[in-house]
């Protein structure tokens, strides 16, 4: 998807390239300020590098760290009113993340980082390289944190490859390809994780890595060599430290030799592993101080000198050539950015800081600073959070404006796309002064259910091309929950398509998780439910949690007493595990929640504990009621199922349904209740007090027999499941005979 979103601006940067080429000239020529962004009361510690999440201006700060590992802090809204900073260190970086030295995002909003160590365990050990890390806050440093308990998921990161040790820069390709510098065996490395094993877990075996072997590089101790590619181009630039060197390799260029071995130091399954020569390698500069930290944008190379704090800028369009050097008086600068700013931006090291240099405004430039509605994450679609809502079928984003550039801005062309779809396109004008920000409302946008991305930038200020185009686009994912629902609601998850229409399934795990089970059904009435997968797999997923959401539905005429039914069948794997199920309701779009039903362990079996995957069979189901008294007469109302793992056995649900008991209430003498009542013919008949076999009748107004059922349960609270959708409309008399005698109501079905 990020491929097809970037192509509807591309003419635009193309045409715009040589108006940007003077954005870091202008380094050269103008006053300079420079500005502390986060420093040590961030708990910004041994900066070694930064990067922005793509379409965003959210900043991420790589600490070193040390033996314990690496840590990040999170940088929102960096260098704007209303910045914050969240420090985050995941409980395994200790390997993952261990004295980190670079980091980079990938389109996808997945980052990589690479650690200057040869092993985390044994002296003739060489096993480490690239760890593959979520941008999701949610995720990253959040799920499966444990004092590295054996048999938990290890923290985290979503995979590692293991052939670079001591490995100082790292450049993102494409999704989840980057490239590598190897400072123990010297050479530049691709490699690509293909797909990920997900948080926490630790099978490799789909990783592919390339070798350049006749593309030799060398490490400086405790100074990191960073990389950039310029993808248009197909240059990656890179530090050869030992060489004090800039050099450049075509990475269309070489062809694959042969097939290497992974060494036993480094022993780990792989899909590929090749040898790259021939490769087109050329030297930029040299230097007689050492290089470190360094970026790309179009026709412009910026290098940070880690001896004396300068920044040397470099015209790259052709031959690269030298245009000149920012003296900073700053030593020991490592990461350095060009951020969406179109702003040079770097970690000093033994400063403690993250710090941005501003030239002069130019005269005429626009950027969108935030997305204000909807509310969004900066990440991808595929994100993990009940939050970020809209509960309606279209939205109308509010955006931040902000006049970047020295002349006041009167007009300006804002641009919006979902999910990369074709532009609508708002033509502002006012007077917006300089420094100054508005919030501008957008036409509205047509939504579905699901996930989306949001892309909103400017072109166009005052009526001139943007001379930095880097700053005028931003990106957000939102959830959509729509279209809202009248009772009575059911839904017995027989259709294939999982998560059914209307409904939203939130998780990070794609190896433990929901999915539909087509060979059981509630009572054995059916085939089709949810399962949810707390039994399978090599880690202990213990506090994972999954969330499905049932659509919107509008319980403003829902009457006293209207309920939600579901059935369910789980049992523990032993008397200690308690997986754990919550019913959660929500009125305002996501954003809060209340608990309405909460049960674990014991009190949510109903069938006795057992090691063996449990599949139920039909006497193994229970049937749950949630009163639903706090959300009645709520227009919109979301009600989750909420699976909290204690990587014990399997859960099921099924037979879902929302509605009023209409004129049939339980009386005391043991007779039976049916609801929702009337519906379209999916009934479930709840008998408190009758058990055993049940024999069930329907017949029309004429007596005539229409249905016959068997029931066998084998506890009280027991509940049958009647799908009688194929009679016609009109009213049924409903007979149910047992040891106890006979008992009659009546149903109604509606079509």
């Amino acid at each position: 998807m990020e491929r097809t979103i970037c192509l509807s601006l591309l003419t635009l940067l193309v045409v715009q390239v040589e108006a940007q080429v003077p954005v870091l000239d202008r380094y050269l020529t103008d006053p300079l300020v420079y500005t502390d962004i986060v420093t040590a009361a961030a708990q910004v510690s041994l900066p070694r590098d930064l990067d922005f999440k793509p379409h965003s201006n959210e900043l991420w700060v790589m600490n070193r760290g040390n033996a314990t590992g690496g840590s990040m802090v999170i940088v929102r809204n960096a260098g704007l009113p209303g910045q914050t900073s969240e420090y985050r260190k995941d409980s395994h970086s200790g390997h993952f993340m261990v004295q980190a030295s670079a980091m980079a995002f990938s389109p996808n909003g997945e980052w990589a980082a690479v650690s200057e160590v040869q092993n985390t365990s044994s002296p003739s050990s060489t096993f480490m390289g690239p760890a593959l890390w979520s941008g999701d806050p949610n995720i990253f440093a959040t799920v499966f944190q444990n004092n590295w308990v054996n048999g938990l998921p290890l923290g985290s990161h979503l995979d590692m490859l293991h052939q670079s040790p001591f490995a100082m820069g790292i450049a993102s390709d494409s999704a989840k390809v980057y490239w590598v510098m190897d400072g123990h065996f010297g050479n530049i490395c691709r490699y690509d994780f293909v797909q990920d094993h997900g948080p926490g877990y630790d099978y490799h075996g789909a990783g592919k890595i390339w070798r350049y072997t006749d593309v030799p590089v060398s490490r400086v101790p405790n100074i990191p060599s960073h990389m950039v590619l310029d993808r248009e181009n197909g240059w990656l630039y890179f530090i050869d430290g030992g060489a004090k060197q800039i050099k450049r390799m075509n990475v269309n260029s070489g062809s694959v030799t042969g097939n290497l071995s992974v060494p036993p130091t480094s022993n780990e399954p792989l899909a590929g592993y090749y040898q790259v020569q021939g490769a087109t390698v050329e030297v930029v500069d040299t230097w007689a101080t050492q290089p470190s930290g360094i970026d790309h944008i179009p026709g412009r190379l910026v290098v940070s000198d880690h001896t004396t704090g300068a920044i040397r800028l470099y015209d790259v369009s052709a031959t690269p050539t030298l245009l000149g050097t920012i003296t900073t008086g700053m030593p020991s600068i490592m990461g350095l950015k060009v951020g969406p700013d179109g702003r040079i931006w770097f970690t000093h090291y033994n400063g403690n800081k993250v710090v941005r240099i501003d030239p002069q405004p130019l005269a005429n430039d626009a950027s969108i600073a935030a997305i204000v509605s909807p509310s969004t994450i900066a990440t991808t679609p595929n994100f993990f959070s009940t939050d970020h809502g809209i509960c309606a079928p279209s939205v109308a984003p509010v955006v931040d404006l902000a006049n970047r550039g020295s002349n006041a801005l009167t007009s300006v062309n804002i641009h919006a796309s979902l999910d990369g779809g074709p532009p609508t396109v708002l033509a502002w004008t006012g007077s917006l002064a300089p420094g100054a920000m508005a919030q501008v409302t957008l036409p509205s946008m047509p939504v579905v259910n699901g996930p989306h991305q949001l892309d909103v930038w400017t072109s166009q200020p005052n009526g001139a091309t943007d001379p930095v185009v880097m700053n005028d686009r931003i990106a957000g994912s939102f959830r959509v929950v729509d279209p809202v629902q009248s009772l009575p609601f059911f839904e017995g998850f027989t259709a294939s398509t999982f998560p059914p229409a209307g409904w939203n399934y939130v998780h990070f795990n794609p190896n433990n998780r929901m999915t539909r089970n087509p060979t059981v059904g509630g009572f054995g009435n059916s085939q089709g439910c949810v399962k949810m997968d707390n039994h399978a797999g090599p880690m202990n997923i213990t506090g994972q949690r999954d969330h499905l959401m049932m659509p919107a539905l509008d319980l403003s005429n829902a009457t006293v007493g209207t309920t939600l039914d579901f059935a369910v069948a789980y049992r523990q794997y032993n008397s200690s595990t308690n997986d754990r199920l919550m019913v959660q309701a929500s009125t305002d779009c996501g954003a809060s929640w209340s608990t309405l039903y909460d049960k674990a362990g014991a009190v949510l079996s109903t069938a006795p504990a057992g090691t063996g995957a449990f599949t139920p069979n039909p006497t193994q189901w229970r049937a749950e009621q949630v009163g639903l008294a706090s959300v009645i007469g709520q227009p919109e109302v979301l009600l989750m199922f909420l699976a909290e793992s204690n990587f014990g056995n399997n859960l099921y649900l099924d037979d879902v349904q929302v509605g009023s008991v209409t004129g049939i209430d339980e009386p005391s003498d043991g007779a039976f209740t049916i609801f929702p009542n009337p519906n379209d013919g999916r009934f479930t008949l709840r008998d408190r007090s009758i058990f055993g076999s049940v024999d069930l009748w329907i017949h029309g107004i004429d007596g005539r027999s229409v249905h016959r059922q068997q029931w066998v349960t084998t506890g009280q609270d027991g509940a049958l499941h009647l799908d009688v959708g194929h009679l016609a409309k009109g009213s049924y008399v409903v007979s149910v005979m047992n040891s106890l005698g006979e008992r009659y109501s009546s149903i109604v079905v509606i079509q």
